[in-house]
């Protein structure tokens, strides 16, 4: 044996060795010259190894066939016993080519290799055992595939290679995780991550280079099975069965030393650790074993877990790092993004018979960035490319390629944002060059205020902004109605598509410090727990929009600290330890801090820099610095002017008139211009803005419309001219109809 060791460098088990001894003393013992195949052969039937357990022989019948076979075709070579017998080079080569492939190799290695090599002996030693090669080989395939311990059967499965998108560019994490399993000592991984960035599909990677032997040698003759420890642990009733479970599992595994095994589900495993499941007073407690396990050098074991899970139980006593190696899986490369969603393209192509550009693969990443915000790459482009095929294929008539527009109302069933918002948005070049002009037509008085929002916007478009702060965040500050409100609203239009992309909060009910969890999310231990809070849930869904915090000075002040991390990081952690982004995000504050309550000031000549000085004091005075510190300025709205109003009176009627055609009431409106005049000296208070004009016009021009309407019954297609003038500070009214 030292002769053959200094000759293969053999790492013998003690299985091997004892095969290989019995060997040498069978030469001997019939005054052989040479271990012969045969001798190894024989060798492996006299001993207690895996091979004798399969086969079930009986021990008394193999040593009296032994020595028959022998006198009858293997005759004494010579006449004395020697001290040092040699293996035969046959017997050499045999051994090599078990070691070259399978480095430490067992007893049904050997066996089957010497079966491989249709010796005259061998076949006839068979023949004496009433046995041949095809009947022992499909044998030892019943007890390789289906003779497997019921409890490795049960709970674990073989995955399916070919079903998985293949990965690539995970060069140096696929080399960690190699390395991790081929050591001898903590040989257990855990690869953390979030869904969809491939930790499933790292081992698919795996099982493909050990497929191809592109691993080091302790790992060509590995098998991997997946765990399903769920139904593991919904087996387990009573107290005790998950430990006995547990521990069958161990011991099935252990038999196998060639078996990795992986678990989906570790975060189950590690609640295991936590809980001490069995008493004080047991032998045998659940962590104890569980420990015990995971040091064992036969039992290997990689775990999947996502990031949140990862963070949660290692702050708990239990430390991962003393049992697995960590192997942190992020999101790919843009790089090699693009090469993953190129080659897993190729699959779609063959399975829809498609045609998928270059250009659609990188108009994929740019779109799932920026509205799939709650899910990671690669796996929302994936996502993205297969459901833009299959709603174009639900229609009548479709090409065989994919084009932007399938990837917009795939986006749109994903992100619940009309398919007309998303095309706005990303034409948002032409909406940031307008944006100015727009509000300039709805918004009437606030130039500067609209000026300094659009210069900003501008350069948060261009990119020149910090990475993760909102678009732009402004304290909206001035008397009441002058368009406050109103300017968010034409923002959410004009950029994002819809006034309904404003999300807005009446600050008035959050007065209460416990009105924070309203926003954020009700903490562990409280009703409501789990639900999600008004505002991280309505960005999580609407993550472009504008929020507006109306009269933000009525809330708790504890919520203007909450808004700290908004304004700086652009982010916000819910109850459920969720992060919401709002880097997409514009937000806007109003309030009337420091607006005066006596309309006899705005009349003053200087009312303008008296205001200005009053509401810049007086939200200084309110709000705390670091909460001012972070906003990129206060805007103040300029009392609206007699000129202002009549703007805005002609542009209330023009929304009047549209939503008469809209409601098919087809009364067409003729307003004199000394009607508006009229209305508009009769609203104008700078204290209170057009909120006095609109009511005006629902008195004087609303209401007496829909007393006509419900009063007289009209055809549809009717035309209804109304007619209002003035005379003598009265309104007259004239009706002309026209079928």
């Amino acid at each position: 044996m030292i002769l053959l060791n200094s000759i293969l460098k053999l790492n013998c088990t003690k299985e091997i060795f004892n095969v290989l001894l019995t060997a040498e003393k069978l030469s001997n013992k019939y005054s052989h010259l040479y271990v012969e195949p045969i001798h190894l052969f024989i060798s492996i039937l006299l001993t207690k190894n895996l091979v004798t357990s399969i086969l079930n022989l009986n021990q008394i019948n193999i040593n009296l066939l032994v020595k028959y076979f022998f006198f009858n075709y293997l005759k004494i070579q010579n006449n004395y016993i020697t001290l040092k017998t040699l293996f035969s080079i046959n017997s050499l080569k045999l051994l090599n080519k078990s070691l070259y492939k399978n480095n430490i190799f067992n007893s049904l290695d050997l066996f089957l290799m010497l079966l491989k090599e249709n010796n005259f002996l061998i076949n006839n030693f068979l023949k004496f055992l009433s046995k041949n090669e095809y009947n022992i080989l499909n044998l030892f395939n019943i007890y390789k595939n289906n003779n497997i311990p019921y409890i490795l059967k049960k709970y674990t499965y073989i995955p399916e290679n070919n079903l998985k998108t293949s990965l690539i560019g995970r060069n140096y994490e696929l080399n960690i995780l190699i390395e991790n399993l081929s050591k001898s000592i903590n040989h257990n991984v855990l690869i953390v991550g979030n869904t969809g960035v491939g930790r499933t599909s790292l081992i698919y990677l795996l099982i493909k280079k050990i497929q191809q032997q592109k691993v080091p040698n302790k790992l060509k003759n590995k098998e991997i099975r997946f765990l399903n420890l769920i139904n593991l642990i919904k087996d387990s009733q009573y107290k005790g069965d998950l430990e006995k479970n547990f521990n069958s599992l161990i011991i099935a595994s252990k038999l196998y030393p060639n078996l990795i095994l992986v678990c989906l589900d570790i975060n189950y495993l590690l609640t295991l650790f936590n809980l001490n499941l069995s008493t004080e007073q047991d032998s045998l407690s659940s962590l104890t074993l569980f420990k015990s396990t995971f040091i064992s050098k036969n039992f290997q074991l990689i775990g999947i877990i996502s990031s949140k899970e990862f963070l949660k139980y290692k702050k708990q006593t239990f430390n991962l790092d003393n049992f697995f190696n960590i192997l942190i899986l992020t999101e790919p490369k843009t790089k090699d993004l693009f090469n993953i969603l190129t080659i897993s393209s190729l699959k779609l192509e063959n399975f829809y018979n498609i045609k998928i550009s270059p250009n659609i693969i990188e108009e994929s990443i740019k779109l799932s960035k920026k509205y799939l915000t709650n899910k990671f790459f690669p796996i929302k482009a994936l996502e993205l490319l297969d459901t833009a095929w299959v709603k174009q294929i639900n229609k009548k008539h479709y090409n065989n390629y994919l084009e932007k527009k399938n990837l917009i109302q795939a986006l749109s069933y994903y992100s619940n944002i009309p398919t007309t918002n998303i095309s706005k948005l990303n034409n948002k070049k032409n909406n940031i060059i307008s944006l100015e002009y727009n509000l300039k037509k709805k918004i009437f008085g606030q130039n500067k205020a609209i000026e300094k929002i659009s210069n900003k916007l501008k350069i948060s478009y261009l990119g020149l902004k910090e990475k993760n702060k909102p678009l732009g965040s402004w304290i909206l500050s001035g008397p009441s109605g002058t368009g406050k409100t109103e300017l968010a609203k034409q923002i959410a239009l004009i950029l994002f598509g819809s006034e309904k992309e404003m999300i807005r909060f009446d600050m008035s009910e959050y007065k209460e410090g416990h009105s924070l969890s309203k926003l954020i999310g009700t903490p562990p231990g409280y009703v409501g727990y789990g639900e999600g809070g008004y505002l991280t849930e309505a960005v999580n869904k609407k993550p472009y929009c504008v929020i507006l915090f109306d009269e933000i000075e009525k809330a708790h002040k504890d919520i203007n600290d909450l808004m700290l991390q908004i304004l700086d990081d652009g982010r916000l952690t819910d109850s459920n330890g969720n992060n919401i982004d709002f880097s997409n995000t514009i937000i806007l504050f109003t309030s009337n801090l420091g607006c005066p309550k006596n309309s006899s000031l705005y009349f003053s000549n200087l009312y303008n820099n008296q205001i200005n000085n009053l509401i810049t004091n007086a939200i200084i005075e309110y709000f705390k610095p670091e909460f001012l510190n972070r906003l990129d300025d206060i805007i103040i709205f300029k009392p609206l002017t007699i000129i202002n109003l009549e703007y805005i009176c002609t542009k209330f009627l023009n929304n009047l008139q549209v939503q008469l055609i809209d409601n098919q009431n087809f009364i067409y409106l003729f307003i004199d211009y000394n009607v508006k005049l009229f209305l508009v000296k009769l609203a104008y208070n700078p204290l209170y803005g057009a909120r006095p004009l609109k009511r005006l016009i629902e008195i004087l021009i609303e209401k007496p419309i829909s007393d006509l309407l419900i009063n007289f019954n009209f055809i549809l297609k009717d035309k209804l001219y109304f007619n209002i003038s003035l005379k003598n500070t009265k309104l007259i009214y004239q009706i002309k109809l026209f079928s």
